[in-house]
């Protein structure tokens, strides 16, 4: 199984997110699971890939972007990839990890990782893909978050509710058996 990783590419977050950030790598390394993510020998994301390496990770698919090379600083592929892709848009990118990832955990990120999720869940809704979407919510990093998605739904602008679509736990464990015993689900025609 390929987990599709979004993350913050911070540094400057904090000890406890690079903690986290290692131990879900270990995790996903430990199961023989693969990983999927944006690519980078950069902050975070260079954590990400390092720390699954060292643990002996052995599927580490990076996709980057090209329009993104143009204008990021230091924006270079981690050097012990398995597999990587180059795309030519952000968007491409986006589309390009989907198609490649079998589940998706969402870790605490900023303003990237938040124009992920959108395509994420918005592709997930709209049926596009049916593959589960975790939320890890570290110490309800994403509480704000999961309220509005709420108030989408109680307000009525989405017949779907975020709990068919979205797992939300602080668990690891719990967040890959959900993905281990997940079951293709059926949402509602946003058009009927």
């Amino acid at each position: 199984m390929k987990i599709g990783i979004t993350l913050t590419s911070s540094l400057e977050v904090g000890q406890e997110y690079i903690d986290l950030t290692e131990q879900v790598a270990k995790a996903l390394a430990d199961r023989n699971m693969g990983i999927v993510y944006g690519g980078t020998a950069y902050g975070m994301m260079s954590t990400l890939a390092t720390s699954y390496k060292v643990a002996g990770g052995t599927d580490l698919t990076g996709v980057m972007a090209k329009d993104l090379m143009a204008v990021t600083k230091n924006y270079i592929a981690f050097e012990s990839l398995d597999q990587s892709f180059i795309e030519e848009t952000m968007e491409n990118r986006k589309h390009k990890m989907i198609e490649l990832s079998d589940a998706f955990i969402i870790l605490p990120g900023g303003y990237g990782t938040i124009e992920e999720i959108g395509t994420i869940v918005g592709g997930r809704v709209n049926k596009l893909f049916d593959k589960p979407i975790a939320v890890y919510n570290h110490k309800g990093f994403y509480d704000t978050l999961l309220t509005f998605l709420d108030e989408i739904h109680d307000k009525a602008f989405s017949k779907i509710a975020k709990d068919e679509i979205l797992f939300v736990s602080d668990d690891l464990d719990k967040i890959l058996g959900y993905f281990q015993g997940y079951h293709q689900k059926e949402v509602a025609d946003k058009f009927v």
